[in-house]
């Protein structure tokens, strides 16, 4: 049970990366430039985009933000990332 949790955790972490980053890069935004126009931390970018970091959630609604992203937007995108029977394994 507890390695499905992570391994659920993991998936969405990857998701919610990959999300962010093709965003960022189909808008053209420069990684640097990117984080010193909406003060995120390249560190913190750079994690969360590889699905490293388990980021606050004040970060990850900075960055959806600072794209230009409604959350609903940001969340069907999630939706489209993550596999389609994702949310019957967290029951």
């Amino acid at each position: 049970m507890i390695n499905l949790m992570q391994d659920n955790n993991a998936m969405m972490l990857k998701a919610i990366g990959k999300v962010i980053h093709r965003e960022r890069i189909r808008r053209k935004f420069k990684f640097t430039i990117f984080c010193y126009e909406n003060d995120i931390s390249k560190t913190t970018l750079y994690m969360v985009e590889k699905g490293k970091n388990k980021s606050y959630v004040t970060s990850l609604f900075k960055i959806i933000k600072a794209l230009g992203l409604t959350y609903e937007e940001f969340g069907a995108l999630l939706d489209k990332e993550l596999p389609k029977n994702f949310m019957n394994t967290l029951d």
